[in-house]
């Protein structure tokens, strides 16, 4: 099986894009249970902290009855009194932290029926200790340090039963830290990997056409009725290194829409009947093409979310109108969404690469929710004085009360369902972040079953 040059770089760079997405999905899905993990261990941590509050709340009222039994000095009941007025708010405190724990709520109920036996007690003997004669005393002791050695006991029982898990739960999150370790590692030991040979065959091959072209001119002299074809071969290469130019420009600098990249790479592929009469290669393309498909979405998310602060600084002078045609082409929009643009859109000095991303996130949404049979998107403007405002109105879905807190947000996804599927909570919390970086605000009107209307300020 022989791959072209042109093959080897889609095919290697489709396999390193799916390392890449899967090392971070990874990531994402490990980061996610190691934060429930840390949330459960923190639970823990305050059940055995509050249990342990309440026995030290036993104890002290302990202390100050005995310590009254034996004085008759009113000072130890203050501290048995200020202990008894903070054992009902401990009670609901345990109470909460174990409502979703029948065992462990049955044992706090044993626990505070003791502890009420307790006050109970106190409360039927007064506080008049020159009235007890020390029989009275040594029995009341015998019955208190009892109904303690209860409470005492099922504190105990409760506490090495949460211990436990506590450590349990601390050797599975050192377990999960250490796949998360690995699987990061070996993703980025295959990308490197990929990247080395690609870097290779990019070289052979420039070794190649550059061992060529010093043949070619070292035979020029006697080979003049060659020249003809030797610049035909000049003119080849030149349009290679313009397209690996283009294509190395499109990876680094174009990243925000790799989904059009790879599938139009892949047509390009499936369109070499050479590679076609190839039943194996054929297959691999198809494979390489529903692989770019289904990831490219959430790659581009990630390397957006990731790379949003390193972003280009430098101003250029931005005519919106042409921007925004580009960017309509680029989406793909299909047959039945028609994408209307405001005429005399403003041309200003600005930065476009992030101006592209909100643009590119605000109308790929509109099309995405649309899921009307004839859809409408449209694009203005007002000019505020010292920003403009733009604003993207679509007739689509619409956006459900209950979801309003999640449109913003880090990985925030409502109820709607796209027409591709494709959502990841990535794109509008970018686009927040953008807006806000150069000082602007962006917002929304929307009614459920009629569609939405973003609009975002932007600084002149």
């Amino acid at each position: 099986m022989k791959f072209t040059f042109k093959s080897k770089l889609y095919i290697g760079f489709a396999i390193a894009i799916i390392a890449s997405a899967t090392s971070g999905l990874t990531s994402y899905i490990i980061l996610e249970k190691q934060d429930e993990q840390r949330q459960s261990l923190r639970h823990l941590h305050a059940q055995i902290d509050t249990v342990s509050t309440l026995q030290k709340l036993v104890t002290e009222m302990e202390a100050g009855r005995r310590g009254f039994r034996s004085t008759n000095e009113k000072r130890f009941l203050a501290t048995y009194n200020e202990a008894l007025s903070r054992v009902p708010s401990v009670y609901t405190e345990l109470k909460t932290l174990t409502v979703n724990e029948p065992l462990s709520a049955e044992r706090i109920a044993v626990m505070e029926q003791h502890i009420d036996n307790l006050i109970a007690f106190y409360k039927y003997n007064g506080d008049n200790a020159e009235a007890y004669t020390r029989d009275y005393i040594t029995k009341l002791t015998e019955k208190e340090k009892k109904q303690t050695d209860e409470i005492n006991g099922i504190i105990t029982a409760f506490e090495k039963e949460k211990l436990a898990l506590l450590t349990k739960g601390r050797e599975e999150h050192d377990k999960m830290i250490a796949k998360g370790i690995m699987s990061a590692g070996i993703a980025s030991i295959v990308s490197i990997l990929i990247i080395i040979l690609l870097i290779w065959v990019i070289v052979r091959q420039y070794s190649k056409r550059t061992k060529l072209i010093e043949e070619l001119q070292n035979q020029s002299d006697i080979l003049r009725d060659s020249e003809m074809q030797l610049k035909n071969t000049m003119d080849d290469l030149v349009k290679i290194n313009k397209q690996l130019e283009k294509f190395v420009y499109t990876v680094a600098h174009d990243i925000k829409n790799p989904l059009s990249g790879i599938i139009s790479a892949m047509s390009l592929i499936k369109s070499d009947e050479t590679l076609n009469k190839d039943s194996e290669i054929a297959e691999l393309t198809n494979l390489s093409m529903a692989a770019a498909e289904h990831l490219a979405v959430m790659v581009n998310s990630l390397l957006e979310y990731s790379t949003i602060t390193l972003s280009s600084k430098t101003k250029e002078v931005v005519n919106v109108d042409q921007l925004l045609e580009e960017i309509a082409i680029l989406l793909f929009p299909p047959k039945n969404i028609e994408i209307k643009i405001a005429n005399g859109l403003p041309v200003f000095n600005t930065w476009k690469l992030k101006m592209v991303q909100v643009f590119q996130n605000l109308l790929s949404n509109a099309i995405k929710y649309n899921g009307k049979e004839k859809g409408l998107i449209e694009i203005g403007y007002a000019d505020k004085g010292g920003h403009y405002e733009f604003f993207v109105k679509d007739n689509g879905q619409g956006i459900a009360e209950e979801d309003k807190n999640k449109v913003f947000t880090l990985l925030g996804r409502g109820g709607n369902k796209s027409i591709t599927d494709s959502s990841t909570g990535f794109g509008l919390n970018i686009v927040k972040l953008i807006v806000e970086e150069q000082g602007g605000k962006i917002w929304y009107d929307s009614v459920v079953g009629k569609g939405s209307t973003f609009y975002f300020e932007w600084m002149k």
